[in-house]
Formats: structure tokens, C-alpha cells, sequence
């Protein structure tokens, strides 16, 4: 089996993220944090990538890297053929035009004392786009795109509802059309409803601007409606990627399978012999030896806590980070038998 640092970051990928690292020392200590250790995943022009993994596996620290907002300590982010990782200055500047980032929560992502117009104009000032004429007919047409008017303009952010904030940091994001869109968490601020809503306007918006989009949640759910491939995150590392019905149909690492029947546990007819995932993840301080989720394996072996497994080339444009992946005959029983 190839291992994935030959061919995640393929030349032909829109982004191409190859062996990506970003520690965080712990002071007085002498110890580290490895939020993203050794990264490499692709992105195909178009595509909408799910990432997605437990609160504290570093799906977020691998967002602020990709937009520019973190620094790695090591490894390359290339972005249409251009390598993004370590720029400063005007280079970053005009990366941030290509690259957008729509944060988790809507209402702190606007300063409260700003009206929403102002909001809007500010990035475009900062990039030196337009007179304020052709500024505000650019945000106005915006505002349009997402669903909303004019009318919202001289609002302060508590005057808007979470959905209506939503969308407007959607449109302040795409005002500096951009190629590429992360979204944080994109919906977990949101009640149900508004969920779907803002999921299927990402979906509308994806096709009419031809964007490429990360869609990083913790909510299978979310990744499920939207994404065209779904990468699985676990303790810093990606642990498996697979186009989407391939991975929720014959989900190949343990962990996938264990964070599928976790979230659907409590539905009418689920098999009683599902388990679900074992303690909580290891600190990241202190990672466990060899496969990182071995402790919490019920398929571990000794090997699993000697030696760490490569992310390999499973086959059908799947990868997948398991010593013992192709022994696993159980994973399409597994999601079978929670579907009756």
C-alpha cells in the first residue's frame, strides 16, 4: 500500500496540504501540544471536503492554517499551485482574497458596535476595492445572494437574528470573491431549522460562485448533506477519507465506525450489539504510543500500541490510517445492521 504523503497532496489538487505540523509549547512544562501532526489531504477543484473528529482533535487549528491565520511549524499548504504556508505582508494580503474563513459563532465574528454596513465595507476598504458608490452596489447584490436586503444594512449585529448574522458573515466572506471557503462549525450556533437553511444556501452558493469548500463540523449529520468527500479527524491526525456514501456505508477505521453508531444511537430498530466509542480521547499533551486510538479500540492488537499506522492508499479513492483496515470484515455489517 502507498503511503498518503505520495499522493494527498497530487499536483492536480486545488489544495494540496502536505505533511503539516503546528505544536503549541505548554509553558514551564517542556511539553507540547501537537494540534495537527502530519497532515496530508487534497482537495479537488469544486469539491466540498467534510472534516470531521471529536471537539480538541485540531480541525479547527488545521482551518486557522489553511486561511493564514496560524503559521506551521512545518509542512506546505498550496493553494491553486501556490504554496500559502509562511507568507507575510502583501503575499498574505492577497492570499486572504483567494482564502475566507466563515467562523463558528456568527455574533463573534462582528464587533457589536458596528452597523452591518460598515462590517461589509470594511474588507473591501482594507483591499482597496471600489469608491464607496461601487461598494455598497457590490454589497447590496450580495446581501441578495443570501437571501437578505438592503434593510439590514443599519443594523447593529443584536438587532439581527443567529440566522440573519449567518448570513451576513456568509456575504462578507464571498464580497472578496474568493476560490476557497472554510466554514467553521458553520452551523452550531443555529437551531435545527436554520441549519438545513444555511446548508443548503452553502450548497446553492458553492455552485453559483464554482467554489471549492472545507465544511468542518463535529456533527456527522452536516457533513453527510453536504459534502462530496468526508475526511475523519482523530488526536491531530486524519485517520481516514472516503467519498461520503462510501464512508457511512462501509466505514473502514474503527473510530469512523464508532462516531457512525454513536450518532445513531436512539433510532427505532438500532442493533443492540452496537457499541459505542470507549472512555475519552487521550490528552494530546501525552498521546498514547503507536496508533493513537488503540486505548480506545475494541479491534486492538499489539502492534496497534507499538507501532504508528500510515494513512495508505486503501483503494477506491479511500485512505484510511488502521494496521488492521483490511481485516475488519465487520463495518459494512455493522452499518447494515443499524440501518434495519
Amino acid at each position: 500500500m502507498r503511503a498518503a504523503s505520495e499522493s494527498r497532496a497530487a499536483p492536480a489538487a486545488f489544495v494540496a496540504v502536505q505533511d503539516l505540523v503546528k505544536t503549541y509549547p505548554i509553558a514551564r512544562t517542556g511539553l507540547v501540544v501537537r494540534s495537527v501532526d502530519g497532515i496530508s489531504l487534497a482537495i479537488a477543484r469544486g469539491e466540498v471536503l467534510g472534516l470531521v473528529g471529536e471537539t480538541g482533535c485540531g480541525k479547527s487549528t488545521l482551518a486557522r492554517l489553511l486561511v493564514g491565520l496560524t503559521q506551521p511549524d512545518r509542512g506546505t499548504i498550496r493553494i491553486d499551485g501556490v504554496d500559502h504556508a509562511g507568507l507575510g505582508g502583501r503575499a498574505l494580503k492577497a492570499m486572504r482574497r483567494t482564502v475566507q474563513f466563515i467562523f463558528q459563532d456568527p455574533f463573534e465574528a462582528l464587533d457589536p458596535r458596528m452597523r452591518i454596513r460598515r462590517s461589509l465595507e470594511a474588507p473591501l476598504e482594507a483591499h482597496g476595492l471600489g469608491d464607496a458608490g461601487v461598494r455598497l452596489q457590490r454589497i447590496n447584490a450580495m446581501l441578495l445572494e443570501v437571501g437578505l436586503d438592503a434593510g439590514f444594512l443599519d443594523r447593529l449585529p443584536r438587532e439581527c437574528s443567529g440566522g440573519q448574522l449567518q448570513r451576513i458573515v456568509i456575504a462578507r466572506a464571498l464580497l472578496l470573491e474568493p476560490r476557497f471557503l472554510i466554514c467553521d462549525e458553520p452551523t452550531s450556533a443555529l437551531d435545527a431549522s436554520m441549519r438545513a437553511q444555511i446548508l443548503n444556501l452553502l450548497a446553492d452558493l458553492k455552485r453559483r460562485f464554482m467554489l471549492t469548500l472545507l465544511v468542518i463540523s463535529h456533527d456527522l449529520r452536516v457533513v453527510n448533506f453536504i459534502s462530496d468527500r468526508i475526511a475523519v479527524m482523530y488526536l491531530g491526525q486524519i485517520v481516514e477519507v472516503a467519498r461520503r456514501d462510501d464512508l457511512f456505508e462501509r466505514p473502514r477505521h474503527p473510530y469512523t465506525q464508532a462516531l457512525i453508531a454513536a450518532a445513531m444511537l436512539g433510532r427505532p430498530g438500532q442493533h443492540p450489539a452496537v457499541s459505542t466509542l470507549r472512555g475519552e480521547p487521550p490528552s494530546p499533551l501525552r498521546p498514547p504510543s503507536g496508533c493513537r486510538f488503540h486505548e480506545r479500540c475494541p479491534h486492538a492488537q499489539p502492534i496497534c500500541a507499538r507501532e504508528m499506522p500510515e494513512l495508505v492508499d486503501a483503494g477506491d479513492d479511500r485512505w484510511t490510517r488502521c494496521h488492521r483496515w483490511h481485516e475488519l470484515a465487520g463495518a459494512d455489517q455493522l452499518v447494515q445492521s443499524l440501518k434495519r
